[in-house]
């Protein structure tokens, strides 16, 4: 296996002091779909020594990498995201939610080299000395509501310090239960496999639940820099939230509409659909 840094110098998977993009650790933030991922990661990339956790995995984020089918493609790419990742102590962030980084791996297997790798196995190739942060939420109708919101808007996130409209959030809003239900149905899965992930590797990980980051934000953060084995420059730096919120009245009023549809209805018609589509499918 060969990685290249941006001049087609040829790099090596090594800590040696030598490779100077390689990070000395990795700060692995394992998430979901408005679990309250950009809020952790925001505030932890402006501590400024924590990583610059991002989604650099996203597809949206490696078709404008070029980085389509094959790991060489992939190694030209790590670089660049060790760049913007990393911070000047070394340390190395990054974002993952379950589907990116089970893509992520699948491209990585592409190399022979890597195919009879673990999924943990190659994380931690690519992202030395990792440190495992799980973000969740505790109400997952309400994280499904925010995803439903999002997909409609385009608008997932809205920096501390942006000031105004952003782009999109008058967008008209339609409310659809089932695609609410089906969010949550995939929320909790991918939730699970994170859980699976940690237990079958043995690996421990800090969990930050979302409504108690939330409630208790400053210690919530000082506990995973605790985890993660980080201190802080200044002991008194203030630690600031790094976006704001963006739930408002749209959220609670579709939170009411939902609860009043029984589950067990929305279950029945959702996989009502399913087999018709698939009995369709095989009539054509």
């Amino acid at each position: 296996m060969k990685l290249y840094d941006n001049h087609g110098h040829e790099m090596s998977f090594s800590t040696s002091p030598s490779t100077d993009l390689l990070p000395t650790k990795s700060i692995i933030v394992c998430s979901t779909g408005r679990s309250g991922s950009n809020l952790l990661c925001a505030t932890l990339s402006n501590l400024n020594c924590v990583g610059k956790s991002q989604e650099f995995f996203l597809p949206a984020t490696l078709d404008q990498n070029a980085v389509y089918s094959s790991a060489p493609e992939l190694y030209r790419y790590l670089p660049k995201v060790y760049r913007a990742g990393s911070t000047p102590n070394r340390v190395f962030g990054i974002k993952l939610h379950w589907d990116h980084m089970k893509a992520l791996t699948k491209l990585a297997r592409t190399d022979p080299t890597l195919e009879k790798k673990t999924n943990l196995e190659i994380l931690s190739l690519f992202f030395p000395n990792p440190r495992f942060v799980f973000i969740r939420r505790g109400d997952l109708t309400q994280q499904a509501i925010s995803a439903a919101i999002g997909y409609q808007t385009g608008v997932f996130i809205i920096p501390k310090d942006f000031h105004g409209e952003p782009v999109n959030s008058k967008k008209k809003v339609f409310f659809n239960p089932l695609n609410i239900y089906r969010y949550k149905q995939g929320l909790q899965r991918r939730n699970q496999n994170w859980l699976k992930f940690f237990e079958q590797n043995n690996l421990p990980f800090c969990q930050v639940v979302y409504e108690d980051l939330v409630k208790d934000f400053e210690p919530t953060i000082h506990r995973v820099l605790e985890f993660c084995d980080i201190e802080l420059s200044d002991p008194a730096v203030e630690i600031v939230q790094g976006t704001q919120k963006q739930g408002n009245q749209i959220n609670q009023r579709w939170l009411r509409y939902y609860n009043l549809i029984p589950e067990s209805w929305l279950a029945g018609y959702s996989q009502l659909r399913s087999t018709l589509r698939q009995t369709l499918g095989k009539g054509r």
